[in-house]
């Protein structure tokens, strides 16, 4: 971890200098090597804030790269992945809220750098417009974003966001991912589709929540966030407190993968809420 840290280091170092004369691509290229090793090195608190740094580093480079051409759909696209991983895994609650607001913006920038979203959105409204995009990780960060941030908001939140006509707006965009690719990000639209109809204020479904991540964790046992949200979304409302501790443990003791940021955090975010139903 020593050796890995200090070359995180190094790289970081060498990509503080200023970035003149070098092209969109050139820059997003560097924000994209930035974030593939922030993406396979382990979340530790110890490291946290280096790999913070690096995050807004690369951010700063994808931004850049915009400042060149502002409908970069790739910039676009991962600072909405950016803003969304320092926020979920970085930040303070406190400050989450307003990190994703901006994630959320970048996503929707993504998807209107495309004209024929923009063209059908005018005439016919963003839910016809996201049924014809093509573009995953728009639609995906997107949604992703924009759910979180209605999270954060609480019950109230989650009931705001319904009356305001999010909903339709949601579901286009996490069903659209589905008919896109169901497996971006080890099973990215199955586990939040999940965890949308685990929370909905009004429409609660626990067999879809079931059906979906049983379908994520067949397909991406090893991404360990979908054993999290089975554990979060489905055992523990169902009051199946046994089997919740067993997946929490299997989590727990489960092998590190290739996702190394998210299932390192999401491993400490096991062992807590272990700790929490421990007695249950």
């Amino acid at each position: 971890m020593f050796r890995r840290t200090l070359w995180i280091v190094s790289l970081l170092a060498a990509l503080v200098v200023p970035s003149l004369g070098e092209t969109a691509a050139e820059l997003a290229a560097q924000g994209d090597a930035l974030f593939e090793e922030i993406w396979v090195t382990q979340y530790t608190p110890s490291v946290a804030a280096e790999l913070q740094r690096m995050l807004e580093r690369a951010i700063e480079l994808y931004e850049q790269a915009l400042a060149q051409d502002e409908n970069y759909a790739h910039a676009l696209n991962m600072l909405s992945r950016c803003y969304y991983t320092l926020a979920d895994i970085f930040l303070p609650e406190k400050e989450k809220a307003d990190v994703h607001v901006k994630g959320q913006e970048y996503g929707e920038r993504a998807l209107r750098a495309d004209p024929e979203f923009v063209r059908v959105e005018k005439e016919k409204g963003f839910v016809e417009a996201v049924r014809t995009s093509t573009d995953i990780a728009a639609c995906f960060w997107t949604y992703s974003n924009w759910a979180r941030k209605v999270e954060l908001g609480g019950g109230m939140g989650l009931v705001a966001a319904a009356l305001r006509g999010d909903d339709k707006k949601l579901v286009a965009l996490i069903e659209r991912c589905l008919e896109l690719d169901r497996g971006y990000i080890y099973g990215g639209p199955l586990r939040a589709l999940a965890a949308y109809w685990a929370e909905h204020p009004f429409s609660k479904d626990p067999e879809k929540v079931r059906t979906l991540l049983g379908e994520a964790i067949a397909s991406y046992p090893d991404y360990l966030e979908n054993r999290f949200f089975f554990a979060q979304y489905y055992l523990i409302p169902a009051g199946e407190w046994a089997q919740a501790r067993e997946e929490l443990q299997q989590i727990i003791d489960a092998p590190l993968g290739e996702a190394a940021l998210d299932n390192g955090y999401v491993k400490l975010r096991a062992v807590e809420l272990l700790g929490e139903i421990q007695d249950r």
